[in-house]
């Protein structure tokens, strides 16, 4: 029981673990600890990936304000590229 919960794959978790639960009424409390751990687990994974879009977004924004305000100063876009790792196609956006 606990390799399948472990190691086993399914369509839908929450429905499998319910009824596993509702069959093995010995080991419901345990069974239904994994299902919280799954979700408290798939709720970490996907609190880590926001963070990280946000801190690529937040990234993004300092270096094109940063090549807005080089490119408003008369460096040209071959120095603004190599310093801020932006594409030539974000800095069309800017000057759009």
């Amino acid at each position: 029981m606990y390799y399948i919960a472990e190691r086993g794959n399914t369509s839908d978790e929450s429905q499998f673990l319910q009824h596993i639960a509702t069959k093995a009424t010995d080991y419901r409390e345990d069974i239904m600890t994994i299902a919280e751990q799954l979700e408290a687990k798939g709720i970490q994974l996907g609190e880590q990936k926001g963070r990280q879009e946000g801190l690529q977004e937040g990234e993004k924004l300092a270096s094109l304000k940063i090549a807005r305000h080089m490119l408003d100063s008369g460096l040209t876009r071959t120095a603004v590229k190599q310093f801020t790792g932006l594409s030539g196609h974000d800095l069309d956006d800017l000057t759009r």
